[in-house]
């Protein structure tokens, strides 16, 4: 059953990535959208236990290839961003360990906009690299505000599925 996970998984990333793509681009604010499949992304590696698991490089690799299939560009440079995002928040998370719980939705909201900007200022880098046209700026600071909704409800959805701390509920044996 362990494999039903990863086909779930797979299956909101292609949801997410279509709505992104097809419906989003309607509802535009100055040329921005949000960016879906960043958003669970993040929910996912926020709401992972801490040791690295096959379900993190697997989020990584689904994350970066359906944003890569629309990159104007080869497969690859959104799954290594998408790796090196990871990593950054792994080491972040590993640091700032102690204490998280307490003001839980704003550590979740700062570490996704840190993240965010890290993301679109690596794949601008990328775009300068290899000759493609990614804009960063101002329709950047937009997507993330426009990001961040979307970024909060899947912080309430993960906190609901996947966090079980002291919810300080009577329970009876």
């Amino acid at each position: 059953m362990n494999w039903l996970k990863y086909v779930i998984i797979f299956l909101f990333f292609v949801v997410f990535s279509l709505l992104q793509v097809s419906f989003f681009p309607y509802f535009s604010i100055f040329g921005a959208t949000p960016n879906l499949v960043f958003a669970l992304f993040f929910t996912l590696l926020f709401f992972e236990p801490q040791a690295v698991s096959p379900q993190s490089f697997f989020t990584i690799i689904a994350a970066g290839l359906l944003i890569d299939i629309f990159l104007p560009l080869y497969f690859g440079p959104a799954t290594v961003t998408f790796l090196l995002i990871y990593l950054f928040c792994k080491l972040v998370m590993h640091i700032f360990a102690q204490g998280r719980e307490s003001h839980l939705i704003f550590y979740y909201l700062c570490l996704f906009s840190v993240s965010f900007l890290g993301y679109n200022i690596l794949l601008y880098a990328t775009s300068l690299l290899f000759n493609f046209e990614f804009s960063a700026g101002v329709i950047t600071a937009i997507s993330l505000l426009y990001s961040l909704p979307f970024a909060a409800l899947g912080f309430y959805a993960g906190r609901k599925i996947f966090f079980h701390g002291n919810d300080n509920q009577l329970k009876l044996l």
